[in-house]
């Protein structure tokens, strides 16, 4: 299951940052002039200078002119072909282009069917346009039309600078080019058909519209996928557990849904964190500080729909209704096993529990070992949550399953945090938010709170990212303990994230705070312990949790859309090449018969 997760991370590889256009049609240029002089030395062998730089000028016309010009048209009538992605295409069609014309030129002494290369290219980049448009556009009705648009753009710069003599038949030439492009995407049309078998079978759509809705979420923010989440989804029953801490200054929510938020983007429940903070931020007529939490969940509990927030958040409005906050008292307990810290802010009857590995990988922990933390838990209290505090990203891809020695680790770990004997007491407590402009952190921003008891303080970063860098969170601790030392407490600080999914885009799978940015982190940090700090007060306090139903990817969905993805990724990095040379070869034959 593991390596099935590290295999789906190699699909990001396939997304590329792409070059301002201004640069992309210097390219073109360079790149077109460049094939000019080769063609004019394929031809003539043996040119001057001033022979050179008419070649060069040539390359513009044959190649340059179309490509920009099928650019241009491509953006302007459809604008969602965004102009630095059009260019690029541009560039990649005059590349493939020149080269066929070169082999074509380069080989002409070798026999009359060296002038038919010409047409197997023209072949290649109608299959570049339509498929580019297809996949990576999401242009499924129209990309035919533009692929068919750039085809004619180059035909006629070509035929009309002589194309391979002065008596070409102008016709002839055009009959060969329509002939060569379709029967190509014939071929490849075939080789689809077989790879997207399996997946028609497994998830219901094919391996053309999984990857065109695939790039569509990435580059555009599509949620037609949703769709194919929404037919292999299944119903489950989960919890959510809130906690409300009420004051003159202060007004805090902590929210654990045990739900993942995933898979990436906006699509599913990756925006949830942001929109469970937004729906609860003004709730009971005060401006709450919504902290949103990483339950013990896995992929496989990745909501199908953003549409299934009202589920989530109405569960969290009927938990909120039975609050009745009183005055409290707080007892912390920290201890380890083995691999694994475990703390707890045991409040009136209530524990809010949290587990790390930290600098060992925290990964997502299963919902079933999550129950059986809080259960146990339970013994000592009447209301608990478990919360991953997913902070210690390596790199490494794994999660916390039933049975597994660090599963056992966490349950022994629990009891014996309960079993410390730490005595409760009146505390203090103050938390402020903030929203940096951080590339690794999401909508819901950074959360701070501090409890405090005497010259004793612990204080609790919550950051909307998907994990954090081990070294990064060592520095934020650090600087906590010495703000806190300012305030003059002897502070004890933790990082924790919400694993959200939602920074997941383009950029890749793996963005963890700490790998850019660390500097505004740490200022943020800074005023968000100033700003809570001077709100320390006694707060009334109370804990609920509400059973609701949902709709998710279910057991074992994810791996297998990731891995059905990704197969189809590898057997295309294979077959294609292959089809490819086949056609070329049959192209070739088939040419020389018309």
């Amino acid at each position: 299951m593991q390596q099935v997760k590290k295999d789906a991370l190699v699909l990001a590889k396939y997304f590329l940052s792409l070059p301002h256009p201004a640069k992309t049609c210097f390219m073109i240029l360079a790149v077109s002039f460049l094939f000019g002089i080769l063609f004019g030395l394929a031809k003539a062998r043996q040119m001057g200078p001033f022979e050179l730089f008419a070649a060069g000028i040539d390359g513009f016309f044959v190649l340059a002119f179309p490509a920009l010009l099928s650019s241009a048209c491509l953006f302007l009538m459809r604008r969602k072909a965004i102009f630095r992605r059009s260019a690029f295409l541009g560039l990649l069609s005059a590349a493939v282009y020149g080269a066929f014309y070169l082999a074509s030129f380069a080989l002409s002494t070798m026999g009359s069917w060296a002038y038919n290369i010409v047409f197997v290219g023209f072949a290649f980049a109608f299959g570049l346009w339509y498929f580019t448009l297809l996949l990576a556009f999401d242009f499924r009705r129209s990309a035919f039309l533009f692929a068919t648009m750039q085809m004619v753009f180059f035909a006629v710069f070509f035929l009309a600078r002589g194309g391979f003599s002065a008596g070409e038949d102008f016709q002839a030439a055009l009959i060969k080019i329509y002939f060569a492009s379709f029967l190509l995407l014939a071929a490849l049309y075939s080789l689809f058909y077989f790879i997207s078998m399996p997946m028609k079978k497994n998830l219901g759509i094919s391996s053309l519209d999984a990857l065109s809705m695939f790039a569509s979420q990435w580059l555009y923010g599509g949620k037609d996928l949703e769709e194919a989440f929404e037919e292999i989804g299944e119903e489950v029953e989960t919890l959510v557990w809130l906690a409300a801490f009420k004051g003159k200054e202060n007004s805090a929510i902590f929210v654990v849904p045990y739900i993942h938020y995933g898979p990436f983007g906006n699509l599913g429940g990756s925006e949830f964190t942001s929109m469970i903070g937004s729906s609860l931020s003004r709730h009971g007529n005060a401006k709450n500080d919504v902290f949103v939490f990483h339950g013990t969940a896995t992929h496989d509990f990745n909501p199908v729909s953003s549409e299934e927030i009202h589920k989530v958040v109405g569960a969290c409005e009927k938990a909120l209704k039975r609050l009745k906050p009183a005055s409290s008292e707080l007892s912390f307990a920290s201890c380890r096993v083995g691999s694994v810290r475990a703390q707890a802010y045991r409040i009136n009857d209530s524990a809010f529990v949290s587990y790390s590995r930290a600098p060992l990988t925290t990964e997502d922990v299963n919902m079933g070992l999550g129950l059986a933390l809080m259960e146990k838990a339970k013994k000592y209290c009447s209301s608990a949550c478990a919360v991953d505090e997913h902070n210690a990203e390596t790199g490494d891809i794994s999660s916390v399953e039933v049975g597994s020695p660090i599963a056992f680790e966490m349950l022994d770990a629990t009891e014996k945090l309960f079993q410390s004997g730490s005595k409760a007491a009146p505390f203090r407590f103050g938390c402020a938010s903030a929203y940096p402009a951080v590339d690794t952190i999401g909508k819901n921003g950074l959360k701070l709170a501090l409890f405090s008891q005497g010259k004793k303080m612990n204080a609790l970063l919550l950051a909307d990212s998907n994990g954090i860098v081990p070294e990064f969170r060592t520095e934020l601790i650090g600087l906590m303990a010495n703000l806190g030392r300012e305030q003059g407490f002897i502070c004890k600080g933790e990082v924790m994230t919400s694993d959200t999914h939602q920074i997941n885009t383009v950029r890749g799978v793996l963005n963890p705070l700490g790998v850019a940015q660390k500097g505004d982190v740490m200022m943020a940090v800074r005023k968000l312990f100033g700003q809570a700090a001077k709100k320390l007060e006694e707060v009334k306090f109370d804990s609920a949790e509400e059973r609701f139903r949902i709709k998710v990817f279910g057991t074992g969905q994810s791996a297998e859309i990731a891995s059905t993805i990704n197969a189809a990724v590898s057997i295309l990095r294979v077959a294609l090449p292959i089809i490819l040379i086949a056609s070329a070869l049959l192209l070739l034959w088939a040419l020389g018969k018309i």
